[in-house]
């Protein structure tokens, strides 16, 4: 037996006039099922590519999904829509092939991660399992708003939207592969239309470090030239990797451990490391002590001496990563 497909052909359902209301019991009911999903599919980096999760999907077989078809008889202004075989109890997403640019290269293409995304929320939610004759027109719609939800909150989650230097809302949406209309509407469901108009913030163009010593000549982060632009769209505080004083002296080894604080010398006695995170390009005679974040030289921007030791975790993970929550 086949359930009746659920689609979509735009991210949003509601009328702007009176905007939908999820209960608050789903709304948690959606982020219990969110965190699960992305545990499940070990989702530690975004952006995020939903074609590319979705076939992942297919590959382990996780939530049942046997089938992944491009269809020309799809309505026209349908992009993709799910279907759930009760009796198999397996699962089939459809994508319309008119409507189906991939990879994702303006905003009109971009609205294909969206409904992908939406699809797998309905099956996430598991909407699909009853038939959609025993619900009612208003339960069906609930439903479709639950699953942009979903989306919303999995493909742009609000720590991460907090995070961005809003100079450019197409930029930003390119960068979160979503469009330009999908941004600007999470932006006003979580009431933060107000990060569109705050004061941009000197970052690195690449890493978005926002910490820079005054006589900086690179990111002391990712090794960015400074003088290639300094207003990127991420805005990313990296937290100091080790203790160090006023005079950029570790107090805390960055090896061993060990409190190094009291001692004269510039080496641990322990374990013979440098109390200064130098920079480790001694042949061309730089030897710049740089701050207790950098995993770059401030002076030359090449790798510190503590990052060419694997002291410092890569600035990518924190770049990438969304923490706590989504």
């Amino acid at each position: 037996m086949l359930v009746p497909m659920s689609s979509i052909s735009f991210p949003f359902c509601s009328s702007k006039a009176h905007p939908p209301v999820i209960s608050k019991h789903r709304s948690e009911f959606i982020d219990l099922r969110l965190k699960q999903f992305i545990h499940q599919n070990q989702i530690q980096e975004w952006p995020l590519d939903c074609v590319a999760i979705l076939r992942k999907m297919k590959q382990s077989g996780s939530y049942g999904i046997q089938r992944i078809k491009l269809l020309k008889t799809l309505p026209e202004k349908v992009d993709a829509a799910a279907q759930y075989n009760a009796e198999a109890g397996e699962y089939a997403v459809f994508i319309n092939h008119q409507r189906f640019c991939y990879p994702f290269q303006k905003s009109s293409h971009r609205r294909l991660n969206f409904t992908v995304a939406h699809e797998i929320g309905h099956i996430v939610l598991e909407h699909l399992i009853l038939p959609r004759k025993s619900k009612t027109d208003r339960e069906v719609h609930m439903e479709d708003l639950e699953a942009d939800e979903f989306a919303a909150r999995l493909l742009m989650p609000q720590k991460l939207l907090s995070s961005f230097n809003y100079y450019s809302i197409p930029v930003i949406a390119a960068w979160l592969n979503v469009s330009n209309s999908a941004l600007v509407y999470r932006l006003n469901r979580l009431n933060r239309v107000d990060l569109i108009t705050t004061r941009k913030v000197k970052s690195c163009i690449r890493c978005g470090n926002i910490r820079f010593s005054p006589f900086a000549l690179y990111c002391g982060v990712c090794g960015q030239p400074l003088d290639r632009g300094s207003m990127g769209i991420r805005r990313i505080y990296y937290p100091d990797e080790v203790s160090m004083d006023s005079r950029k002296r570790s107090l805390i080894c960055a090896k061993c451990q060990k409190s190094i604080a009291a001692i004269t010398g510039e080496h641990c006695p322990c374990c013979s490391t440098s109390i200064f995170n130098l920079c480790s390009n001694i042949d061309d005679g730089c030897s710049y002590a740089n701050p207790a974040y950098a995993r770059c030289c401030e002076m030359c921007g090449k790798p510190t001496h503590y990052q060419r030791e694997g002291l410092f975790p890569s600035w990518k993970r924190e770049f990438f990563r969304v923490h706590e929550g989504v």
